[in-house]
């Protein structure tokens, strides 16, 4: 399937400012920052800026002899920009950066189809956690991730001593365990 963005906006510096913008609403820049930041030409830049002054997606804020521009909020098409932008530019797996700093979760893995990149959208996302987080907020948690995406998970969740009597007893688990299509994003299990 490739780059949904990048099949949608076909220029790289187009992409590159949107995410720069939506992901810090609150900032300004200036044009040499964003050709610094975004580590393109300064004239690409300038012209990608031009553009999006047009569709009224940045604002231009003179300071002083500095021309800074950031994030039109009040663009009546912020809101499905933003939602498009972040849906493409990122898969949830990168949402589950404060699950595996969590000291009470020790393996986060993705397993069967959910390992493939891109992500398959009509495929439910497979996780496997081995933790001591109780399963309630872990849920709430996962399902708010869930929803930025609109799509469905499936949850393995054991106990670390759960974890060790399926790992030793259960065929279907074991399979999961040795599969190919198993990426770690957190194992700091300790039998």
């Amino acid at each position: 399937m490739g780059d949904l963005l990048e099949n949608i906006i076909q220029s790289k510096v187009k992409r590159k400012l949107l995410k720069l913008f939506l992901f810090n609403k609150n900032k300004k820049y200036h044009t040499r920052e964003l050709s610094r930041i975004i580590e393109e030409p300064i004239s690409a830049v300038q012209r990608e800026i031009k553009k999006l002054l047009q569709l009224q997606i940045i604002i231009k804020y003179p300071e002083g002899n500095i021309i800074n521009y950031f994030l039109n909020t009040q663009n009546p098409f912020y809101e499905d920009l933003k939602k498009v932008v972040i849906k493409t530019s990122t898969e949830p797996r990168e949402f589950f950066k404060l699950l595996i700093s969590s000291k009470s979760l020790n393996i986060i893995a993705l397993y069967g189809e959910s390992v493939k990149a891109p992500m398959k959208f009509s495929e439910p996302l497979k996780l496997l956690i081995v933790g001591s987080m109780e399963s309630e907020i872990l849920n709430e948690y996962l399902k708010a991730i869930m929803d930025i995406f609109n799509r469905e998970y499936e949850l393995l969740y054991y106990s670390n001593e759960q974890y060790k009597k399926e790992a030793e007893n259960n065929k279907k688990f074991q399979t999961i365990l040795k599969s190919k299509q198993l990426l770690y994003l957190k194992n700091d299990f300790k039998s």
